[in-house]
């Protein structure tokens, strides 16, 4: 049966898919999934390109507190990749119970570190004594599983710090290498603090100079106090590396 489409379009339209004009992200690497309608869990994703895998990919949460600390963690400039609910882990409870763990996130670093991540709310975390079951935890983990253990509470999410990751993941969602570059020029001939909205004029790209400055922040070639909300009026300075 005919198409009804012209033999010229039909046969542009069969490379279509081969043009790198969009790629869907990856589905998430999690190991566990919950369930789309539930009352114990708030179910979501964040949209991420790590350093080690250079493609868009999901990155489930299960409450508020998982998704701020996947901000957080993916803002950090020596994170090599990261990956939601890993494969769960067994260990023997402080009250001698033989028990199984899943920790939120797993985050790989460029130095090789490996560093296992759980989320609570600081109330449920003291109400079950948590600290003390992560030594447990951390005690019996499978050799290479991790380095590091850690809790994450919402006191070690900075409210201003979660709002700027939450930014550098959308700014770094609209790659510009061209504005990426005029900036970096820029710093380079700085010596001294200076206004983001200075080097914008500077560079007269406008917000594509401030998107570009943002994301120099957390590349460590501009000092930034991310505990405070990144504006177009915040005061940068040039990194320089030690002797």
């Amino acid at each position: 049966m005919a198409s009804g489409i012209p033999a010229a379009a039909a046969k542009h339209m069969t490379t279509f898919f081969d043009d790198d004009f969009y790629r869907p992200p990856a589905p998430t690497l999690a190991g566990l999934m919950f369930p789309a309608r539930s009352k114990l869990t708030v179910r979501g994703f964040t949209l991420a390109m790590t350093p080690a895998e250079q493609r868009w990919r999901q990155i489930i949460s299960a409450s508020q507190g998982e998704r701020e600390t996947c901000l957080l963690t993916l803002a950090m400039p020596n994170l090599w990749n990261l990956f939601d609910q890993p494969k769960p882990v067994s260990f023997v409870e402080v009250d001698g119970r033989q028990r199984t763990h899943r920790f939120d996130y797993l985050a790989e670093f460029k130095g090789g570190g490996r560093v296992a991540i759980a989320v609570k709310p600081l109330e449920l975390a003291r109400k079950l004594n948590f600290k003390a079951s992560l030594q447990a935890i951390k005690r019996d983990l499978p050799v290479g599983f991790a380095d590091k253990v850690v809790l994450v509470t919402e006191r070690e999410r900075h409210r201003a710090e979660v709002q700027n990751a939450e930014l550098l993941n959308f700014f770094r969602r609209r790659p510009d290498q061209d504005a990426d570059a005029v900036v970096a020029d820029l710093i380079d001939r700085l010596f001294n603090e200076i206004r983001i909205s200075e080097l914008v004029e500077k560079s007269g790209l406008g917000a594509r100079a401030f998107r570009a400055a943002f994301r120099a922040i957390y590349v460590r070639k501009l000092n930034a106090d991310t505990r405070e909300l990144i504006t177009i009026n915040s005061i940068v300075a040039p990194r320089r590396e030690g002797p």
